[in-house]
């Protein structure tokens, strides 16, 4: 809900007191396709941060001003000085205008796939743009489109899609400016669990109507608040999620203002995406060491545990140095009275081009180079449970930590003890190449951008508790839902939301409804020689899904 009209609306008046009759003061980027746009009166300051890079988009506001000294780019320089007249968002639709003196203004679309920020001048012509400004420069401005009014039952009946896949995304169709989570709470507040929408009934339509209607005066004079999974910023709202409270355990923390729960909302989720990015990897790296140690030291000790062959050899040396005229000349074996077990017997394979004397030396050799290997062998082992003891031990240190100031310090305090485990894997996150979808609550979804990289994120990134996703029957991306623990039970409308992104990244991207595997990632395998992105997939569920990115 962080870019839902009402969200803008509601920080559009609260700031608009504030900042008219400011003055732009800078405009710069500091960061990959985030914007800040600072305004100052005589005793006051202020910065608006907001990304265009789906599928966090965001805006926020902070008081003060504070630059970067370095690798920071100065933008929309013609808009500095002038003073802001208005802030105002579109009829029924998210675009945020700052108005500024000579009918110049700040057009903000915070949305869609071409998310952008445009200065225009008083014909509505774009005089820079932050994103492709050479393609944009000097076009009209993008017009605002105004979603279709829904004020009486009959529009809302009007507009009831029953091809859609579920209840709530037919709610969202006929409800233009809601988005998913306002959807489920129609459904929650109107009691109605049916999912296929062709199923609902008229009386079934009309109580949803009432509730979205009680939900929409509510959204007018809201009520903010954060839900909380954990350490995770799971959920903003204007108002009260009383679907969320029943469907999840969290707590819920209530702002006095929207422009203090934005600012607190998209900051905790920034700062949560750097601790996934640095976290997720170190603890992969931590986890498959302790595995892989704990495993070899097993097949060590197996070994260990067996006769040690060195007191055979030396057996064999002492019977044929016993009985040197036992074994003919070029025999490759012989057979001898055992002497160390009374009445048994004991065949002994020879080199025939040794004599016996020569061949019982090589025994005593074979004897003195076992037992050294054995004690090598058993110094391994030793060395091996340290190691794994140790990973376990920097894991169990790991999990224990939730903030990133925190995983930092880790880092840095045991660089030295994180050094046999890690390598610089942990510092691969800020380099994946995957695109990368934030869902919210810990979850993302991860995908590759060729059959290179879909081998990588299947093979190499994914948990094998992940969700693995593909478009069924057509080429498309490998898409991986990442869980943020093991024993984590993602809603099915999130898993639904995750396939919907596989579908997105696949040649049925036009299709209405695209089948979809689901499986978890230790049921997808590569065959021996397939080329790259070729898999094998067992126990698959297929979701059917319309095509589409989270927003």
């Amino acid at each position: 809900m962080i870019t839902n009209y009402y969200t803008f609306k509601a920080l559009a008046a609260a700031w608009a007191a504030d900042l008219i009759g400011g003055a732009v003061g800078d405009a710069f980027s500091q960061v990959r396709d985030e914007l800040t746009l600072a305004f100052a009166k005589p005793e006051q300051a202020w910065m608006l941060r907001l990304s265009v890079r789906a599928p966090f988009h965001y805006l926020f506001r902070s008081e003060g001003y504070s630059k970067a000294r370095r690798n920071v780019a100065t933008l929309f320089e013609e808009a500095f000085d002038r003073r802001v007249t208005a802030v105002r968002l579109a009829e029924r639709d998210r675009v945020l205008f700052i108005e500024l003196d000579d009918g110049w203004a700040f057009q903000l679309l915070l949305f869609g796939p071409r998310a952008n920020v445009f200065l225009i001048d008083e014909t509505a012509h774009i005089v820079a743009a932050f994103q492709g400004d050479a393609e944009w420069s000097g076009q009209p401005a993008p017009a605002p489109r105004p979603a279709p009014r829904v004020e009486v039952f009959e529009d809302f009946a009007t507009r009831w899609r029953t091809n859609r896949k579920t209840t709530e995304q037919a709610l969202a169709s006929a409800l233009p400016l809601f988005d998913r989570a306002l959807a489920a709470e129609v459904m929650h507040r109107a009691g109605v669990e049916e999912k296929e929408p062709a199923a609902v009934t008229e009386a079934e339509q009309q109580t949803l109507f009432e509730a979205a209607h009680t939900i929409r005066e509510a959204l007018e004079n809201p009520s903010p608040r954060i839900y909380w999974q954990g350490r995770f910023a799971d959920a903003f709202s204007l108002i009260e999620l009383r679907h969320w409270g029943a469907e999840a355990e969290g707590r819920e923390e209530k702002f006095e203002t929207v422009d203090e729960a934005v600012r607190v909302f998209v900051r905790r989720s920034l700062a949560q995406r750097r601790f996934r990015a640095s976290y997720e990897p170190l603890e992969k790296a931590l986890a498959e060491s302790e595995q892989h140690y704990r495993q070899s030291a097993e097949r060590m000790l197996e070994e260990l545990s067996r006769e040690s062959r060195a007191d055979r050899y030396e057996r064999w040396g002492h019977l044929l140095m016993a009985t040197p005229g036992a074994a003919r000349p070029g025999a490759e074996e012989v057979t001898l009275p055992d002497l160390f077990e009374e009445g048994a017997e004991t065949t002994i394979p020879l080199d025939p081009r040794l004599r016996a004397v020569e061949n019982a030396q090589h025994y005593y050799d074979r004897a003195r180079r076992t037992r050294a290997s054995r004690e090598h062998a058993e110094g391994r082992l030793i060395e091996t449970e340290a190691r794994a003891e140790e990973a376990a031990a920097l894991l169990a240190e790991l999990r224990a930590l939730d903030w990133l100031s925190d995983l930092e310090r880790f880092r840095k305090e045991e660089a030295k003890r994180l050094a046999p485990f890690v390598g610089d894997e942990a510092e691969e996150a800020e380099r994946l190449p995957f695109r990368r979808f934030d869902l919210g609550g810990g979850y993302e979804v991860w995908v590759g951008k060729n059959a290179k990289q879909n081998d990588q994120l299947t093979f190499r990134y994914a948990q094998k508790y992940d969700l693995w996703m593909h478009a069924r029957g057509v080429a498309g991306s490998h898409a991986v839902l990442r869980l943020p623990h093991r024993q984590a039970q993602p809603a099915r409308a999130l898993v639904q939301r995750a396939a919907a992104v596989a579908a997105h990244f696949s040649k049925a991207q036009g299709s209405s409804l695209v089948p979809v595997m689901v499986a978890e990632r230790k049921y997808v395998r590569k065959p021996k020689g397939a080329p790259p992105g070729a898999v094998v997939v067992e126990r698959e569920e297929v979701l059917l899904v319309e095509p589409g990115l989270p927003g």
